[in-house]
């Protein structure tokens, strides 16, 4: 490629100054500060972009208030003269070769500099002549497709960044169609210029095409250097594959993952799909691909793969402070990546955690010798099946077996026993779709001393229970306390533009989630029309099947969470979840280990998990059981200004907004309770970056509480009422 723009590699320019300007006199010992940078008259690019090209800085702080400012900014005269050629260049880059940067520098009485760039654009050059050569060869069709595609337009701003797309567009384009030699040294771009107009011609010299030839695939010994006497060889749909160390591997998993077949005009996106479905087993910690020398105009290609691990043991640490108190635990994963042969992963992890003390808040209500003092603790343990769907990338059937136990601070004891059989794909690259067609759960509750108690005096009276009608309480105690069972069906769908972003240099992301969930349906066809015998302990109207209670009851949860790079250090980003979920058919309630919850480090951050809500209660106990209607938002500045470990860490201010509801009763959900009710909070947490995720320390302070008769806490705000949660990754 030939260009005539070598201008843009040295521009020289003069640059206005006033006497004793740092730009005249060098002076760089005396370390100025830089005060302020005003840019005036742009309007092609925007400032945000002219600046990202200088190194010349003022010093950073939130809003401009002074509040966590970076490093002090000094000015170098000689670097400013560098950003002012910079500026010029990203002019000449975006097609405007005739823009004037003027720079002026002040000083203040300490020596401070102030700095001001007027610019004037003038007008950009423009394209009135375009034209493509070396095409001849090619079929009409593909002409046509390749120059209907084209980026570049008569009467359009003739950049540098342009023609650098259109070439990269051209190199991409032929190489889908089977020119897989194609190289950049084979275009020759031509620009001709007149003041402000610019004549543009591509020369293209093609190569000829290709198709695909024989595959061989090479998997190699991951313990020791190839041995031909360890080797085995088979062949499968035109793929010859040799394995080396005694491996196991499914023939499928190879054949599957191969996007073309012999003969085909090659093509970039399947040889990028091909390495793709390989990744997507994670079977292979490295995948190359070579085309080998040309027999006639068939091409070999062989791939070349780096086993993982087959087996895998990874312990972890749990610290946070999900009931207030510490909470400190450890978990353990096996996983077997290839169990079968073809990616089948086994996964058994188990975790068991418990808090450093005895929380005993949400038991105000209750005298000391009424209850004994308990240490709350969660143990869990599971095993996940998933076996893929080869040659469909992203798609898997996985089952699961879980059992969960657990002590909580409102005097219980919970067991959980799960089966679950899920199918996950994904429509499209940015997009996941998992469905959970069979899951069966066995929910089991014991009381410890002092329940009944709490239960009686904080808890009857919320759902609908005369306190002090003994039949109707014990009726509420034998039914929360009942074995259940829980069959459901679940549909989860996320979208993120992550990726697709992070490869267009787009600097907003976004993720939506949104989950639905029915519970009930087949037990209910069970109850109906298999289990039809009168049971003397329920009524006709219980929902049960063979003596066993179940539940029914539909939910819905969604998320959206959008993140804006301001810089490359400094975030903005919002949070808004919503969810309702209602019973069905026989059922009076939901059940509270599927309500929802307020509070904690990834929700309203001003309060301690399970705290906060229903609507305006104030009782912890009765937060302990959740609501089944949430609504939150969330708003976060984040800061990165230091680095630990070679981390990047910060500071993040934040405010959340929200509540959870009841459907009925006292804290039933309204347009007036959501606009009574609200719980409000705002923050600042520090950030420590690790890889796993920067550790999150947040510290809330309360602006609206619900629960307290003086709704407003501005007057009861202090800095050392504040409250404290711990994480691990982002809030959202």
């Amino acid at each position: 490629m030939i260009f005539w723009l070598l201008l843009m590699l040295s521009m020289p320019g003069v640059l206005w100054a006033e006497e004793n300007s740092p730009l005249m006199n060098g002076n760089a010992s005396s370390l100025p500060q830089v005060k302020s940078i005003k840019i005036t008259g742009n309007k092609a690019l925007t400032t945000e972009e002219i600046r990202g090209v200088m190194s010349t800085t003022t010093r950073d702080s939130f809003l401009g208030t002074g509040l966590f400012a970076g490093a002090v900014r000094t000015f170098i005269a000689e670097d400013f003269e560098k950003d002012i050629d910079l500026i010029r260049k990203l002019y000449t880059f975006k097609g405007y070769f005739f823009a004037n940067v003027d720079p002026a520098v002040t000083r203040g009485d300490n020596g401070d500099v102030h700095i001001a760039i007027r610019i004037r654009e003038n007008q950009p050059t423009l394209i009135d002549s375009l034209s493509y050569t070396g095409l001849d060869s090619i079929p009409e069709n593909l002409r046509t497709r390749y120059l209907r595609r084209s980026q570049l337009k008569l009467q359009q701003i003739f950049s540098v960044e342009n023609l650098i797309n259109e070439r990269d567009r051209t190199l991409d384009f032929f190489r889908e169609y089977g020119y897989t030699f194609f190289h950049p040294d084979s275009i020759r771009i031509t620009v001709d210029t007149l003041g402000h107009h610019a004549g543009v011609r591509f020369s293209i010299g093609l190569p000829g095409r290709h198709t695909y030839g024989p595959v061989k695939v090479i998997v190699h010994d991951p313990l020791a250097k190839d041995n031909p006497a360890t080797a085995k060889t088979f062949e499968r749909d035109n793929v010859s594959v040799t394995i080396y160390g005694g491996q196991k591997f499914s023939p499928k998993v190879f054949s599957s993952a191969i996007a073309w077949k012999k003969g085909a005009l090659t093509r970039q996106s399947l040889e990028q799909r091909t390495l793709e479905n390989f990744g997507a087993t994670s079977l292979f910690s490295s995948i190359s691909m070579q085309k080998d020398s040309v027999i006639t105009d068939a091409i070999p290609v062989t791939i070349d793969l780096d086993p993982s691990p087959k087996h895998q043991l990874e312990p972890k640490l749990l610290v946070d402070n999900r009931y207030g108190s510490l909470f400190v635990g450890g978990a353990l994963t096996y996983e077997n990546r290839n169990l079968f042969g073809a990616g089948q992963q086994l996964r058994l992890s188990t975790n068991y955690g418990t808090q450093t003390s005895s929380n005993t808040s949400v038991l105000s209500s209750l005298s000391a010798d009424q209850y004994d003092k308990i240490i709350p603790y969660e143990f869990h343990i599971k095993a996940d099946l998933t076996i893929p769907r080869l040659g469909k990338q992203g798609s898997f059937y996985s089952g699961t077996v879980e059992y969960a136990k657990s002590k909580q601070p409102v005097l219980l004891n919970s067991q959980r026993e799960i089966i679950r059989g899920t199918y996950s794909t994904r429509p499209t690259r940015n997009s996941k779709l998992s469905f959970d067609f069979f899951e069966l759960e066995v929910a089991r509750k014991d009381s410890l001393r002092g329940f009944q108690q709490l239960f009686k005096t904080d808890l009857a009276e919320n759902i609908g229970i005369d306190p002090d009608d003994p039949v109707a309480v014990k009726r509420g105690l034998d039914s929360l306390l009942q074995t259940r069972l829980n069959q459901t069906f679940r549909l989860r769908y996320n979208y993120s533009n992550r990726d697709s972003a992070t490869r267009r240099k787009k600097s907003t992301f976004w993720n939506f989630s949104a989950m639905a969930e029915e519970s009930g349906s087949l037990l209910w066809l069970i109850d109906n029309f298999v289990d039809t015998k009168a049971n003397e302990e329920f009524a006709s109207s219980d929902a049960q099947i063979f003596g066993t209670p179940y539940n029914q009851y539909v939910k819905l949860d969604t998320q959206l969470a959008v993140t804006k790079e301001l810089s490359p250090d400094r975030q903005v980003a919002a949070k808004v979840a919503l969810g309702w979920m209602s019973p069905y058919g026989k059922a009076q309630s939901t059940p509270e280990d599927h309500r929802f919850y307020a509070g904690g480090s990834n929700s309203m951050r001003g309060w301690i998990f399970g705290t906060l809500g229903p609507g305006s209660n104030a009782n912890e106990a009765i937060s302990n059981f959740g609501g089944d209607i949430k609504a939150e938002l969330s708003l976060e500045y984040r800061m990165q200004l230091f680095k630990v470990f070679g981390q990047k860490s910060g500071v993040t201010l934040f405010t959340d907004a929200g509540n959870i509801w009841d459907r009925t009763g006292p804290y039933a959900f309204s347009l007036q309770s959501l606009t009574r009710d609200f719980a409000w909070d705002w923050g600042a947490g520090l950030r420590i970056g690790s890889p796993i995720g920067p550790f999150r320390f947040d510290f809330a302070w309360k602006l609206h509480d619900p629960a307290d008769p003086e709704r407003w806490q501005f007057s009861k705000m202090k800095l050392t009422d504040f409250t404290f949660n711990f994480g691990i990754g982002e809030a959202f």
